[in-house]
């Protein structure tokens, strides 16, 4: 699609239509009226909504507190707002000294848990120690009681016989009670070491958690961009000492190789307005340099762009053709021209110029007597031209107003 800039072509237009001053006197000397006339030419003709607004990357990364952190953040360090930063540069760090405070606390848990558990299990084994001896111990005694006990009636007395045999009893009686008091010894062992151990890798999971918390207190560009600055629900931007919270947003890193405008464009001059039309983009920082595009979006619906503002805005998104990244960036205002119609080579004068009568259009027009009124044939319009169909030849001279009016003012 051929583009075209909008000043530009303004300019040619009125130097194609010569405009001449002619004083016609009146009766009386005292009352004189000037007429304004003009000599029509062919050349553009043109209907263009205006507009204005800002830029905008069409793709931006949100810099937000990273989901892992815990509790209330406390910011450090921040990179100066519209910084241009490479993929990986730190652009906000986070207080870290809650963070090394928890870990030190932590990791002196898990030193004191180490050494209960070295003494648990120093314990543990001097009474498995004991107990292996008094098992140990029981087995002689209950061996030798088995090898020696009484049992022939003929050389032992009965008492002698029965007082042996109870021996023996209470030897394997004894020797499974220590074997008992071993086994619930090493399940004692095995539920106080399991208990340590367990407050130990608590310990160790906070450590770990508070370690890689404290990797996310720097957030780096996940590519590179333009760091901006967001605003909170108050309206206030970040800055050093705020207390943010996780998942809150503090900026934002635009993709600056595709950018748009952001345009609003007055619901009463929006008249034909729709996507795919061409047009224009002028910076208000570089206005001699023109940036091509075309409508992409359009709101379905005007809004006031204050509360009680009486007039009504269409939003619009105007895509740009050609990125200068010297010139261009985020939030830049700009005024924007949506061609909605343009005609080559035709004539065209100002709504002033015509007169209409019912349904029939008329011009004055300059001839050797004086001024005609002639009927004309007129097509597009615009809010402050209109073009002639029929009726009216180039090189002509028409009158700007009605000739009542100047009559009038006579």
């Amino acid at each position: 699609m051929k583009r075209f800039n909008y000043e530009q072509n303004q300019k040619g237009q009125w130097l194609a239509l010569v405009i001449i001053l002619v004083t016609i006197y009146g009766c009386g000397g005292a009352g004189k009226s000037s007429m304004a006339f003009m000599t029509v030419q062919k050349g553009t003709f043109e209907v263009v909504i205006p507009g204005f607004g800002e830029l905008q990357a069409v793709k931006s990364t949100p810099v937000a507190v990273p989901t892992q952190v815990r509790g209330s953040q406390t910011i450090a360090w921040l990179a100066p707002e519209n910084t241009l930063v490479k993929k990986g540069d730190t652009v906000i760090r986070f207080d870290s000294v809650w963070y090394h405070e928890r870990i030190q606390r932590e990791e002196y848990n898990i030193a004191k848990m180490d050494l209960e558990i070295k003494q648990k299990k120093r314990e543990l084994e001097k009474e498995k120690s004991e107990l292996k001896g008094q098992l140990g111990i029981t087995a002689v005694e209950k061996e030798m009681a088995e090898l020696y006990a009484a049992r022939d009636e003929t050389l032992y007395s009965r008492n002698k016989i029965i007082e042996d045999a109870i021996d023996l009893d209470y030897l394997k009686v004894k020797s499974r009670h220590y074997e008992q008091k071993k086994a619930k010894l090493e399940q004692k062992a095995r539920a106080e070491l399991q208990v340590l151990e367990l407050k130990r890798r608590t310990s160790q999971v906070k450590v770990d958690q508070y370690k890689e918390a404290l990797e996310s207190l720097e957030i780096k560009a996940p590519h590179d961009g333009l760091f901006i600055y967001e605003k909170n629900w108050r309206g206030e931007k970040p800055r050093l000492g705020m207390s943010v919270w996780r998942g809150m947003k503090l900026g934002k890193l635009p993709d600056l190789s595709r950018m748009e405008a952001k345009v609003f464009v007055l619901e009463s001059e929006a008249a034909g307005l729709k996507a795919d039309l061409p047009a224009s983009v002028i910076l208000d920082a570089a206005p001699g340099k023109t940036f091509h595009g075309k409508v992409t979006t359009i709101d379905s619906i005007a809004k006031p762009l204050e509360k009680k503002s009486p007039l009504k805005y269409f939003e619009i998104k105007v895509s740009i053709d050609t990125i200068d990244l010297e010139l261009m960036k985020p939030g830049n205002q700009v005024k924007a021209f949506i061609f909605v119609q343009r005609e080559q080579d035709v004539i065209s004068v100002p709504n002033q110029a015509l007169v209409f009568e019912k349904d029939r259009a008329f011009v004055n027009v300059k001839n050797s007597s004086g001024v005609e009124e002639r009927k004309v044939e007129i097509g597009a319009r615009s809010l402050t031209r209109t073009v002639i169909t029929r009726g009216l030849e180039e090189g002509e001279t028409i009158l700007l107003g009605s000739l009542q009016d100047r009559e009038a003012g006579g």
